[in-house]
């Protein structure tokens, strides 16, 4: 039954691709990070539906008004130049195959990337990709929290199955990222409603990131709640209820846990610590031997891990646990130089913005956003030290994100039909409203 439910949805948003590039790009998007297709057990379980969708809001896009090639920024050329390096680097991989499986994921996603620069042109489309993300993500914050509620945190919280979020540390950072934006559409949102469903929708994230039992989501969250306060002008509404979800801890969780989370003060006796600091050693060595490092998750693999040895290293592959290392270990110091960059690009974009906004009344939503924007890659950045995330689709959206959020605002004013001045944002968001609104094949 999931199965025909999901199918015509599908199917009732192909005319609206055919007709608005950006509905393709939004689904894209959702089916992307949420993975629908994992929820169902039938005919489209596991069916790579992402593929079918870019192809058909690639033709809608040829064929439409819309603007073809990406704004021309420090993203858009840092996310291209990665691509390029990471083209290279899997070329002269140490196993071509295994690399070059990622290395499709990647470009998958760095495509993404560029679309939804070229696409968020405006604030309603800049909202629409938010808005998406978060139901996408949020949609296993909600269930996340509802499942530990209902069993007592028994149990671990897990993503989807076979997607970058099926691990429960993973899920818990990718949780963690989405708050903030969510804590943006909260404050914003005019509606009662919907302002008590996000605040409700944020209490249950926070609780299935507690039932991840990632120790490395829950410093990312601690991180990021202290920037918050530092940074955030919009209330202590998310710290009073982190407060509360922290106070009712005892009741939510068993003593396994605790027991658990309090390896944190101890992570240096830690033997998954002490792994990860082999790993992290292992990708130095290959970065110091190769230019162009050893290819995607070449450390991953027993005979990489033996052939790159040195005093505390790998005996055998894991994974980088980092997205420092493992961009290190798979690209080189050339791609990590390129990675570090495109996180200062973003930053940078989001400081930019705030000025830009600055003492203009009708930019602060641009500046609630770039705020919540820096305090999400804050926790990301942090729970990503010790994660191997490097190349996660929502982030990168995100990225992609603070690049649009720039260009919409360093828009000049204009004056509307009333000849009152306002943002130039405002008109094309109007235009969006009415094409979407046009009976087919009125003209």
């Amino acid at each position: 039954m999931r199965d025909f439910i999901l199918l015509a949805a599908l199917v009732s948003v192909f005319p609206l691709i055919l007709r608005a590039p950006v509905i393709g790009i939004l689904t894209w998007i959702w089916i992307t990070l949420m993975s629908p297709q994992r929820e169902v057990y039938s005919f489209l379980a596991g069916f790579q539906l992402n593929f079918y969708f870019a192809v058909l809001t690639a033709i809608a896009w040829t064929f439409s008004k819309e603007k073809k090639i990406a704004p021309m920024n420090a993203i858009t050329a840092l996310v291209v130049l990665f691509g390029v390096w990471a083209s290279i680097t899997t070329y002269f991989a140490l196993h071509y195959a295994f690399s070059y499986e990622i290395w499709d994921r990647t470009m998958k996603t760095l495509i993404l990337t560029l679309a939804v620069m070229t696409i968020a042109n405006t604030k309603m489309r800049i909202q629409a990709v938010l808005w998406v993300t978060i139901l996408s993500l949020g949609y296993f914050g909600v269930k996340g929290g509802g499942f530990v509620l209902l069993t007592g945190g028994a149990h671990h919280v897990f993503g989807p199955e076979n997607s970058m979020i099926e691990d429960n540390n993973a899920l818990g950072l990718a949780l963690v990222m989405i708050l903030p934006l969510m804590e943006y559409l909260r404050t914003t949102s005019e509606k009662y409603w919907v302002r008590t469903c996000l605040m409700l929708a944020m209490g249950l994230t926070i609780v299935a990131i507690i039932g991840t039992y990632s120790r490395g989501a829950l410093a990312s969250l601690a991180v990021m709640g202290l920037f918050y306060a530092v940074k955030s002008r919009a209330g202590l509404i998310p710290l009073v209820l982190g407060g509360l979800v922290v106070l009712a801890l005892p009741s939510l969780v068993p003593a396994s846990w605790f027991e658990r989370m309090s390896t944190i003060n101890t992570y240096d006796q830690d033997s998954s610590f002490e792994g990860r600091v082999a790993a992290w050693r292992t990708s130095v060595n290959i970065a110091k031997e190769r230019v162009t490092g050893g290819g995607f998750s070449s450390v991953n693999l027993d005979d990489v891990a033996l052939a790159y040895p040195s005093p505390g290293s790998l005996t055998f592959g894991r994974a980088a646990h980092s997205i420092y290392f493992e961009v290190l270990g798979d690209h080189g110091f050339i791609g990590l130089v390129l990675f570090l960059m495109l996180l200062a690009a973003a930053w940078y974009n989001t400081a930019a913005t705030l000025s830009f906004a600055k003492d203009r009344p009708e930019l602060d939503w641009a500046a609630k956003l770039a705020r919540m924007m820096q305090v999400s890659m804050i926790g990301f950045m942090t729970g990503g030290a010790l994660l191997s995330m490097a190349y996660y689709d929502g982030f990168l959206i995100i990225v992609a994100l603070t690049a649009a959020l720039l260009l919409v605002v360093k828009k000049p004013l204009t004056q509307d039909a009333l000849g009152r001045t306002v943002p130039v944002w405002r008109r094309p968001v109007e235009q969006d409203m009415r094409a979407l609104a046009k009976p087919s094949g009125a003209h």
